[in-house]
């Protein structure tokens, strides 16, 4: 049974650090500003390119385009229940497949109006969509009881419509393409069944070369950007799976956790999963040829979900850009722009307890995938009071003594890893219970 993180709150922030604890007891916590409301109340795709961010809101019948900063260009409205959207690989026309009105839209990226509607039959219903062959690629629902995938002709004068004459999907399949391997179309079941396809698509007809029965219920998926291999994103498992494109057997898996809902790869092979669940981050990120997250990315607090195919790289991977919905009705978008560092991981460790009136010992250490440089210090505050700042040892380690004055019930001590030119801050917290009592002579206010 497939388990959602549902979780109340309506604060609005973007993360742009990554920050990470280990240690126990003690919680993360983010260092991060506004993201940006969207003036649109439903979801299904965010999409990319290098000048737009798109978001497809079947709910509002539109598409919104905003530019990498999150400022609006424009709501592209009268989109009957808009959903899976496709570009080409010039960046000069938006496919958007629009299942209320059995049809696609064909939008003009310059002037972001809808230029053309392709009629693609009664019921059919279209969801999702990929470029691929030199031509445009659409799920649909092909019967009462079976999905298909069909196609347009979309550099003819009148674009034609191919169906599927032999539907053999479960649930309408997720789609994915890339230009690096130009006449291959991949497609996965999205709804409980199993099964995911690699098609030759270079004669405009679809021929299966590949098929795996070993995945199922997908989120999304994204070819990697030499079309070697596919990554997918799927709702039961807690990691991302990395399968070869020649022949769907599984390579490698990004141990990300639980539930796997949204991928998104730049043109360098940096790989963007994440997930929805009730832990501390929701997007990891890895650089080619590595299965440990260099990054990771929460991108609010208290809890607020990652959308379904909610992640979109800039094409250049300066920027990532996550949609999530904080339950208050407003979809926000997180633009997070300096992925270049990696992220900074403090563990803490400190006794449960403490005795009234005697040093407490705190002790920790700072690691990355990246190398620290010399000299590092972290700071710490107790209960919001500064302490001064404490020197980190070359093997990252540090420690520092505190005694809390008598009165307080409990030492709070939050410490900060403040960044630096590869590195993102970090910061943990952990909090000590004093225990006993002080001697009358030594109670504040008494003599």
């Amino acid at each position: 049974m497939r388990i959602r993180r549902r979780a109340a709150g309506v604060a609005l922030v973007i993360a742009t650090a990554s920050l990470n604890l280990l240690g126990a007891p003690g919680t993360a916590a983010a260092d991060s500003q506004d993201g940006v409301v969207l003036p649109v109340r439903s979801h299904w795709q965010t999409l990319a390119d290098s000048s737009h961010v798109y978001i497809s809101a079947p709910g509002d019948d539109a598409v919104l385009a905003v530019d990498h900063d999150g400022q609006v260009v424009k709501k592209v409205a009268g989109l009957d229940g808009a959903r899976g959207m496709a570009e080409t690989a010039d960046e000069s026309t938006l496919y958007v497949a629009l299942p209320d009105a059995d049809a696609i839209a064909v939008i003009d990226v310059a002037t972001l109006t809808e230029t053309q509607r392709i009629s693609i039959g009664a019921d059919t219903e279209p969801e999702n969509l990929a470029v691929a062959g030199g031509r445009l690629f659409f799920s649909y629902q092909a019967t009462v009881f079976d999905a298909g995938i069909g196609s347009v002709a979309v550099a003819e004068a009148t674009p034609s419509v191919t169906l599927d004459d032999n539907p053999v999907w479960y649930g309408k399949p997720r789609l994915a393409s890339s230009p690096g391997a130009p006449d291959r179309l991949v497609a996965a079941d999205s709804q409980g069944a199993a099964g995911m396809r690699v098609y030759d698509v270079g004669s405009g007809t679809l021929r299966e070369i590949a098929y795996s029965d070993a995945i199922g219920d997908v989120e999304d998926l994204a070819v990697t950007p030499d079309g070697s291999s596919v990554i997918t994103a799927d709702g039961y498992d807690y990691y991302h799976q990395r399968w070869h494109l020649s022949d769907l057997t599984e390579e490698v898996r990004y141990d990300t956790g639980p539930y796997p809902n949204a991928v998104a790869i730049d043109s360098r092979g940096t790989v963007a999963a994440g997930i929805v669940s009730g832990g501390n981050w929701d997007v990891y990120v890895y650089r080619p040829g590595e299965t440990a997250a260099y990054r990771t990315v929460a991108l609010s607090w208290p809890h607020m979900d990652l959308l379904d195919r909610g992640l979109a790289w800039a094409p250049d991977g300066s920027r990532l850009f996550a949609t999530r919905f904080p339950y208050s009705g407003e979809v926000t978008l997180d633009i997070v722009s300096d992925l270049a560092k990696a992220s900074s991981t403090i563990t803490l460790s400190a006794p449960e307890t403490n005795p009234v009136g005697t040093p407490v010992t705190v002790t920790g250490k700072l690691t990355s995938m990246v190398p620290f440089p010399k000299g590092g210090k972290v700071e710490v505050t107790r209960n919001g009071l500064e302490l001064p700042d404490v020197e980190v040892r070359r093997n990252g380690t540090f420690s520092f003594r505190d005694t809390p004055p008598d009165w307080n019930m409990y030492a709070d001590y939050t410490v900060t890893y403040a960044g630096d030119a590869q590195h993102v801050s970090g910061t943990a917290t952990t909090s000590v219970e004093l225990v006993g009592s002080p001697s009358p002579e030594r109670r504040p206010g008494l003599s």
